[in-house]
């Protein structure tokens, strides 16, 4: 039975391989999606510190999966493993890292292996389909018209899509940050392809800024935005208005209808 082991343990260390980038380490392991992609995982060092990192590959697509951050059941399912490896993470203008460090080198083999393990459950996960079809079309559709409106008019250094308030507040995500000096406008995107899910998009919206409005942050924004999509097959304004009043008495000013979008330059 011992030569079974043997073999097993031969065969996966066999797996193991690695490419040198510069001054970076690519190393290729085992462990992959269930799209068939093995994750790679990238070493650096910086004076004394050592940093594992995904090199950005889970944000950009390179593993040809990209998570819906605007999914709430995938999002406990995210901040389950984000907290439990200890993940950090870092955002710049163009892509988001994740990453682990230390000062030792004998403990880069477990930073390794958390960090593999974080993006190997994360990217099979977003494979599963939490919303319905139609729905996740309706989202996914209007998340890009609405994104690329923004980028046609705000200076990209000060836009960041699909951000936590903060790193207490990993739940409150806004689809849409943007920053003006020390203050920043927050922005939620409000959808749905049926009355039941655009209801559900709206009260989740209308949390948020809840949220924010008692937060440490609330000081620091300066505007707080929906912007509905009147266009969408589940929008009935007279079975929502009561709820966009409730909606606007946290945001403070009226909603922005998507066919009025030129609204936003005004307040962005």
């Amino acid at each position: 039975m011992t030569e079974i082991f043997y073999n097993v343990k031969e065969s996966f260390c066999s797996l193991w391989s690695f490419k040198v980038r510069g001054k970076t380490l690519e190393i290729i392991t085992p462990y992959s999606t269930t799209n068939f992609k093995f994750i790679s995982v990238f070493v650096t060092q910086q004076r004394d510190e050592l940093i594992v990192t995904d090199g950005g590959w889970l944000a950009c697509g390179e593993y040809e999966i990209k998570p819906d951050f605007d999914d709430e059941i995938f999002m406990k399912i995210f901040n389950h493993y984000e907290t439990f490896y200890e993940i950090n993470k870092l955002d710049n203008s163009s892509n988001t890292y994740y990453y682990k460090t230390t000062n030792k080198v004998d403990l880069v083999p477990n930073l390794v292996y958390d960090l593999t393990n974080f993006l190997s459950s994360i990217l099979s996960t977003s494979q599963i389909q939490f919303l319905d079809q139609k729905e996740k079309e309706e989202k996914e559709n209007f998340g890009k018209m609405a994104d690329s409106y923004l980028s046609s008019f705000i200076n990209k250094d000060n836009l960041k899509f699909r951000k936590e308030l903060g790193d207490s507040y990993k739940t409150v995500r806004f689809n849409a940050i943007v920053s003006k000096g020390p203050k920043i406008n927050l922005v939620k995107y409000i959808t749905g392809s049926t009355p039941n899910y655009f209801l559900s998009s709206l009260t989740k919206a209308t949390v948020d800024f809840e949220i924010a409005n008692h937060s440490p942050f609330n000081d620091h924004i300066d505007n707080r935005v929906a912007l509905v999509n009147d266009i969408a097959s589940g929008f009935d304004e007279r079975k929502l208005y009561r709820y966009l009043e409730t909606l606007e008495e946290h945001t403070k000013k009226p909603s922005i209808k998507w066919s009025q979008r030129e609204m936003l330059t005004l307040v962005l």
